[in-house]
């Protein structure tokens, strides 16, 4: 019985070892080769990590109403998952091209730079638990090269558009102040209806009844000076939240925007009704200038952007770049980072 039990335990042994094995001849793998500098899943974890945060953030948001994972929502035919390693590829590769540029032309991190790569480092670190630093394979050393590369980059970038000529004034008169005003309200909101898979399901009859009594007694206490601090906790299904929008915008409902817009700061809503529920809307600053402000450096951006485009493409044509397409495209992103 001894002698089993020890072959067990020599059996498991093996099969960790394997494991692990496995595990760092992933780590090693090549997964891009740019010239002669060859870039394994180290140089790909830290981007990969700020991916799984803006996954982990969209799901908390809208996982539970919509019913699907982050990874699993398509975009043009595409999953995030998808668009996601794409994404991660192109970076990747852009920071390595635009760090091997800054190093060729003399640019390289002074105290100050450097010191700020490492208080970022730190700073990651203490904000991470033992259990996340295993789980996601990041290190001192990953994230010290990781950052190192960025800071390089980006300071080649910088000085590079730093040079570009953009006639502000012409972009300037193309964008409409009207067209970018912007409406910045707050609202309380009970649903009359479940959103899931895209799909809305309306309440029952009942139910439906019950939420437009508690909205419009909410109201009245709104009528009698109440604000909406004094409201919430009070009522079944009541939420508040901010909401920003031009009148272009898909991100309200019609039946809001246009409730909204007839407001006067600081003056409320009678309860509007949309097909996700009902509103009651405080308008906090109906004149907003800061689209149009975002909107116009956006576009001077963008210009930059594509000048920038163009001297990468120029770029690109001197460096000789072979993916792994068989071991990237398998590389599944949930199973790297999560338990």
């Amino acid at each position: 019985m001894k002698k089993r039990h020890i072959a067990i335990i020599v059996l498991l042994l093996l099969i960790l070892t394997i494991s692990l094995t496995f595990l760092v001849s992933n780590k090693r793998k090549v997964i891009v080769e740019i010239d002669s500098t060859k870039l394994t899943l180290d140089d790909f974890i830290y981007d990969i990590y700020l991916l799984e945060l803006e996954r982990k953030i969209w799901n908390e948001k809208y996982k539970e109403s919509l019913g699907i994972d982050y990874w699993d929502y398509e975009f043009e035919d595409m999953t995030m998952e998808q668009l996601a390693k794409d994404s991660i590829m192109t970076r990747v590769i852009l920071n390595e091209i635009l760090s091997d540029q800054a190093k060729k032309e003399g640019y390289t991190l002074n105290n100050e730079e450097l010191a700020t790569v490492e208080k970022n480092v730190n700073k990651l670190l203490a904000s991470m638990s033992e259990v996340e630093l295993k789980k996601t394979g990041l290190n001192r050393d990953i994230l010290t090269n990781s950052f190192n590369k960025l800071a390089h980059a980006d300071k080649y970038y910088l000085a590079l558009t730093a040079d570009y000529e953009v006639d502000e004034a012409s972009i300037k008169n193309t964008i409409s102040p009207n067209e970018y005003r912007e409406y910045i309200t707050e609202c309380l909101f009970i649903p009359t209806a479940e959103f899931r898979d895209q799909q809305i399901t309306p309440y029952q009859e009942d139910d439906l009844k019950k939420v437009h009594k508690s909205m419009l007694e909410i109201r009245d206490l709104i009528l009698n000076g109440y604000n909406f601090d004094e409201v919430m906790g009070h009522f079944n299904g009541l939420t508040r939240y901010e909401r920003s929008f031009i009148l272009s915008d898909k991100n309200a409902e019609e039946e809001y925007k246009e409730a909204a817009r007839k407001l006067n700061n600081d003056e409320y809503s009678d309860v509007i009704t949309t097909s996700f529920g009902h509103y009651i809307i405080h308008m906090l600053d109906n004149n907003s200038s800061e689209r149009y402000k975002k909107t116009i450096q956006d576009a001077i951006q963008d210009e930059k952007d594509a000048q920038f485009r163009m001297h990468y493409d120029i770029l690109l044509k001197d460096y000789d770049i072979t993916i792994n397409s068989e071991y990237w495209d398998t590389l599944d992103l949930d199973s790297l980072l999560q338990d």
